[in-house]
C-alpha cells in the first residue's frame, strides 16, 4: 500500500471532521488509478495498483474552509479480493468504475462489486463512473445503459475520460458531496 509522507501529514494535520474517505472500486484496468491521479493532480502511474493506493485533495468549500477528499484506489485484480474488505472500513462514499469499452466490467459491478460493497457498507452513497469515453469507437456500453444501471443502484452517474480529464472533477466532487451528506446524517 502506497502512502506518501504528504498523506501521513495531512491525516495528522487536519481535524477528522474535515476528511472524507472515498473508495474507488471496479475491475482492474478500468482507469481507477488514472481517475484518482487526475483528480488529485498526482502524476500518472501506468502500473496496476497492488492492494490500495491512497491520495488526497483539499477542496475549498466556503468561507475559507476546506475539506479533504482522501481517495482510496483499490486493486481490481482478483488476487486482492480477500484483503479488500479491510480497506472499506470508514468509507463515506464509494465510486464504482467500469470501462465503457468492456461491457464485462459493468456486469462485474452488478455481480460482484456491488454485492460485496453492500455487505460491508450497506448505507454508503454511491457514484457509478463509466470511464474511457475518449475511446468512443470501441464503446460497448451506451450512456443510456450506464445511466439506467446507476438508477437501479441508487447511484449518481457520470461518464469520464480520466486520460483526457473529461468529467473527472465533477464525478469525484459529487462523491465528496455525497460523503459529506452521509456523515452529516450518520454522525
Amino acid at each position: 500500500m502506497y502512502m506518501s509522507n504528504e498523506i501521513k501529514e495531512i491525516l495528522i494535520e487536519y481535524p477528522h471532521h474535515s476528511q472524507f474517505k472515498i473508495v474507488l472500486v471496479g475491475d482492474g484496468l478500468t482507469g481507477k488509478t488514472t481517475l484518482a491521479s487526475r483528480f488529485t493532480e498526482k502524476p500518472f502511474e501506468r502500473e496496476p495498483t497492488a492492494g490500495a493506493d491512497i491520495t488526497y485533495r483539499k477542496i475549498l468549500v466556503r468561507d475559507d474552509k476546506s475539506v479533504t477528499a482522501i481517495i482510496w484506489d483499490l486493486s481490481g485484480q482478483p488476487t486482492f479480493k480477500r484483503v479488500r474488505p479491510v480497506f472499506y472500513k470508514g468509507a463515506h462514499a464509494v465510486c464504482y468504475v467500469y470501462d465503457v469499452t468492456r461491457e464485462e466490467t459493468l456486469i462485474n459491478i452488478a455481480n460482484g462489486w456491488y454485492p460485496e460493497i453492500k455487505e460491508y457498507l450497506p448505507d454508503v452513497p454511491a457514484v457509478l463512473i463509466g470511464n474511457k469515453i475518449d475511446l468512443e469507437v470501441e464503446r460497448q456500453v451506451s450512456y443510456e445503459y450506464g445511466k439506467k444501471f446507476a438508477e437501479k443502484m441508487n447511484a449518481s452517474f457520470f461518464e469520464t475520460s480520466a486520460l483526457k480529464g473529461i468529467g473527472v472533477f465533477q464525478a469525484l466532487v459529487d462523491a465528496l458531496r455525497k460523503a459529506i451528506a452521509y456523515r452529516n446524517r450518520t454522525e
